[in-house]
């Protein structure tokens, strides 16, 4: 047996944080990027003859979709069913109730899961029988724990859950479950969507997130894709697979003696594809080069010089400039935990009134929207202690 685990494929997000400055054949790739990876991973379902795909959950980015999207998903689809690969799929917290919006029909092979759990079933052609137990978002947020619905493993040779969510305990926003919860039904494998790092839960069986298809922003780095799965000796093995056309990469530059030197090191970085770097300046420098850094000044030198594949999205100083947001006696690293836990999704849209507009409410809860409250935080305290020190 073999399939392929995507989580989070996002079909329709923009990428976020690229200036009009990015180059026109950049741009051009960008705009393509989640729709190549998406293509990319039909192309490799039908090549490497799967017997299904899994997408638990955000295969879109919204549940409603452009027709452009629609028609892409639906001539990718086709393909699959011209080859007899079955597609389950689940719907999450961002393309909840995407099965009751207008969509282009999708054929025979596309088996959608409801917003009850259910169990479908394969039968593949070796006889074996494959047992598929999923459950599709009611609404953007899913407080309950989902995972006690799901029935314990049945008659059938392999059981697979699609579950989308995070761990946490009742009441947390993204159906809350514990890997002792899961471990518990004796599933054969656990493909998660939610997370958009990849990352092992459990080894075996196998729980875990594949991650997002194409990263879309400069906190989503390193390789992305998804999981081919095939089955030995019982056990169902992940491996996987790189298909993003585009990386997001971040490194830190601790030692430079001039600008010149900076420029040459950020031309030297390696790119096996495309890639987008943030760089952070840690090295002592002076006031001079941190003027011309934070003016905008140095970045634009180094665009005008960097290799077609690459692209400097963001290049600041550590600390510079900045005033200490707590006390000597306080220590940073508990000040630096406080911050990120009151930052955290949960928190931040239980200040938000259900009023609040969804597109504004995704704002504040996506990277972007919580790096912009808390850096208006860090200013607010910080311009409040320089006002008790004058």
């Amino acid at each position: 047996m073999k399939f392929i685990h995507a989580g989070d494929v996002h079909l329709g997000n923009p990428f976020s944080g690229l200036d009009k400055q990015l180059p026109f054949t950049l741009k051009k790739t960008v705009q393509t990027a989640t729709i190549k990876a998406f293509e990319q991973l039909i192309d490799d379902a039908i090549s490497a003859e799967v017997d299904f795909v899994l997408f638990p959950g955000d295969l879109y980015n919204s549940a409603e979709n452009s027709p452009f999207i629609q028609e892409v998903v639906s001539k990718q689809f086709k393909r699959l069913s011209d080859v007899n690969i079955d597609v389950f799929l689940s719907f999450g917290n961002h393309d909840f109730e995407a099965d009751t919006r207008n969509h282009l029909p999708w054929p025979n092979n596309i088996h959608v899961f409801h917003q009850e759990v259910e169990t479908k079933i394969k039968i593949l052609h070796s006889g074996e029988k494959v047992a598929l137990t999923g459950f599709s978002y009611q609404t953007q947020r899913q407080t309950e724990k989902i995972i006690d619905d799901f029935p314990s493993k049945g008659d059938t040779d392999y059981q697979i859950g699609l579950y989308h969510g995070a761990l946490g305990v009742a009441g947390d926003p993204y159906a809350p479950f514990s890997l002792s919860d899961m471990l518990q039904k004796n599933y054969d494998y656990w493909a998660l969507g939610h997370i958009h790092i990849r990352q092992t839960l459990n080894e075996q069986p196998f729980i875990g997130y594949s991650g997002v298809l194409q990263g879309l922003n400069r906190k989503e780095t390193g390789d992305k894709g998804y999981y081919l799965v095939h089955s030995e000796n019982q056990r169902l093995i992940p491996e996987f697979k790189n298909i993003a056309p585009i990386n997001w990469n971040s490194t830190t530059i601790s030692s430079m003696t001039d600008e010149t030197d900076l420029i040459d090191q950020i031309i030297s970085l390696k790119n096996d594809k495309i890639t987008f770097w943030s760089i952070t300046i840690t090295a002592q420098i002076d006031a001079t080069i941190i003027e011309r850094i934070n003016s905008g000044v140095t970045l634009d030198k180094i665009r005008d010089q960097l290799p077609t594949n690459m692209w400097v999205v963001r290049l600041s100083v550590a600390n510079a400039g900045q005033l200490s947001l707590v006390s000597d006696n306080i220590d940073q690293q508990y000040w630096t935990g406080a911050l990120d836990k009151v930052f955290e999704e949960s928190n931040i849209t239980d200040y938000l009134p259900s009023q609040v507009p969804v597109f504004i409410r995704e704002h504040f809860m996506s990277d972007d929207g919580q790096e912009e409250l808390q850096n208006a935080m860090e200013q607010l305290i910080a311009e409040r202690r320089q006002n008790n020190e004058d």
